[in-house]
């Protein structure tokens, strides 16, 4: 599985969790912030794939998921990576 594969694997995860993702340039570095009721995960566009990958895990690892909330690709790419 590529990078960017990983990448759309794991945003496609955090989207059918109800956590918005949304990325933008600038001088940040992205996170998780919540908004009210809403959760909102921002992605500096001008890091490279894998730093993407890195900082969606960070969050997710904070989040604890339980495992079985987590599909196969999900846990294969924090296993492997």
């Amino acid at each position: 599985m590529t990078n960017d594969q990983k990448l759309q694997k794991l945003i496609l995860f955090l989207e059918s969790q109800n956590i918005t993702v949304k990325s933008d340039r600038g001088n940040f570095k992205g996170g998780l912030v919540r908004y009210y009721q809403d959760d909102y995960l921002y992605l500096n566009r001008k890091w490279d794939t894998e730093a993407k990958i890195k900082l969606i895990l960070k969050e997710i690892k904070e989040l604890n998921f339980d495992e079985d909330t987590l599909d196969e690709d999900v846990l294969e790419i924090i296993k492997y990576t």
